[in-house]
């Protein structure tokens, strides 16, 4: 499906780099000639009864859809229309809480002395249709544009919706919108700080650039896959924007800002790409209540780690089928740890994990061996116990760490109390990690994984899929 957007007047060979700045002083025009259109209310763009009709002094009822030689359309606040047709038009104005969708295989925007223009101050919804032509494309403060190609928007309008050889301006204060129907990439043209930014694709949307989301990263549906591009929320810890999910997630990396505002809602739905953890940041402490927090989900098994590069403020938080997620705290007290509080498998296959940010080598009492959502507190010793995947078929990793050097017995029990695998092992100073490869007569179930010492003792449910 393309729209183009041409002239009559000959044009500049070469493409123009699509513009990004901030358009907060753009207005709509409102000069209007003999002849130009406008809409009185919703429906498909060739019902003459939703059209209006200027004869330079006065708008009147329409005879007759817009033709080609109509030098201006305005759609109007509050209706919706459905281009399902091929049009040609010299300019095209979107209004305030106006929608225009984009159905049609070919839209031409031929301006009849000049360069043909799309203005969008409402919402554009594009689908998978091509802008192309000499015209000038305009996203202005406030507006939405829903993008549904494959390709997202490419910065030298080589691919993707928008192939403009005019001048192609995005706001940064717009809100931008990916609801394709089979895996996106967003390409690399939209601004590198935006406004609100929305994932709508069960198919997923590959990042191929970096974004700052000022205010909201809304996850409608399917997994935003951000590669070697992180997505920041928020600019600041007063200003540390917010996640608003229903049933999306983020695979990648994730940074997230915390400070008075949301320090009791930070959470990151993360996913390895096959199932979803939430982890979830809090403290008690006022001093750390403010920082950044950053998670990433790695492709492969912590065997794979040639050297131990975590430490008490980069750690491993989760380890699944397919790979672990590290977190790393940053702008923030440089005494502060993180501590793992809790970890829990929801009936929806999610697993939610819960972390404390907190001083080290906090105190707490000795955990209840029954207790379902596995409570894990720091000790003098054994701390941060880690187990994935959860839950297990063949194989998990246990990864923890230890204020000091010690010895420590690892058991594994059934629902019913039973030792199914006992051993000891040397636990020392800074990370630990060790795999468990069950036995082919291991029924699936609930089980207890066991790690104490002397002093301590810590549990994790488990459970192994058939």
């Amino acid at each position: 499906m393309r729209i183009v957007i041409g002239t009559s007047i000959v044009a500049a060979a070469s493409l123009l780099l699509i513009v990004v700045f901030n358009l907060s002083d753009v207005k709509e025009t409102r000069a209007f000639s003999s002849g130009d259109y406008r809409t009185i209310s919703s429906g498909d763009w060739g019902q003459t009864d939703i059209w209006e009709v200027f004869d330079g002094k006065n708008w009147s009822e329409a005879s007759m859809p817009p033709e080609s030689n109509i030098s201006k359309i305005i759609i109007s606040k509050g209706n919706d229309v459905h281009v399902t047709e091929e049009i040609v038009v010299s300019m095209i104005s979107i209004e305030e809480s106006a929608k225009l969708s984009l159905e049609a295989n070919v839209l031409k925007v031929s301006g009849s002395s000049g360069k043909g223009s799309f203005e969008v101050f409402g919402t554009l919804e594009m689908g998978t249709c091509i802008l192309e032509g000499n015209g000038d494309f305009v996203l202005a403060n406030g507006a939405t544009l829903i993008i549904g190609s494959d390709d997202g928007i490419d910065k030298k309008a080589l691919s993707g919706n928008i192939q403009m050889k005019g001048k192609v301006l995005l706001n940064r204060d717009a809100n931008y919108i990916f609801n394709g129907t089979v895996k996106q990439g967003s390409g690399n043209g939209l601004p590198g700080m935006i406004k609100n930014l929305s994932i709508s694709n069960s198919s997923g949307v590959v990042l191929q650039q970096s974004f700052i989301v000022i205010e909201s990263l809304k996850l409608e549906k399917g997994i935003l896959f951000t590669g070697r591009f992180p997505v920041t929320i928020g600019t600041s810890s007063i200003a540390p924007g917010a996640i608003d999910r229903n049933n999306g997630s983020v695979c990648g990396k994730l940074k997230r800002w915390y400070g008075p505002i949301n320090k009791d809602q930070i959470f990151f739905p993360m996913n390895d790409g096959k199932a979803g953890t939430i982890f979830t940041f809090t403290s008690d402490i006022v001093e750390y209540q403010k920082g950044m927090i950053e998670v990433v989900s790695h492709e492969g098994t912590l065997a794979q780690l040639s050297s131990n590069p975590f430490d008490a403020r980069q750690v491993v938080i989760g380890i699944t089928e397919y790979g672990y997620y590290t977190a790393l705290l940053s702008n923030g007290p440089e005494e502060a740890w993180l501590k793992i509080t809790s970890a829990l498998s929801d009936s929806n296959n999610e697993n939610k994990v819960s972390w404390k940010i907190t001083k080290s080598k906090v105190k707490s009492p000795v955990n209840n061996v029954a207790d379902s959502k596995s409570k894990i507190e720091s000790h003098e010793g054994i701390q941060n116990i880690v187990c994935g995947p959860n839950p297990f078929k063949d194989k998990f990793f246990v990864r923890f760490f230890s204020d000091v050097a010690t010895t420590a017995h690892v058991q594994l029990m059934n629902s019913g109390g039973q030792t199914v695998y006992s051993e000891q092992m040397n636990v020392y100073e800074g990370s630990n990690q060790f795999e468990y490869i069950s036995k082919s007569d291991l029924p699936p179930g609930v089980y207890m994984l066991r790690i104490s010492n002397t002093s301590e003792i810590h549990t994790v449910k488990l459970i192994r899929d058939k």
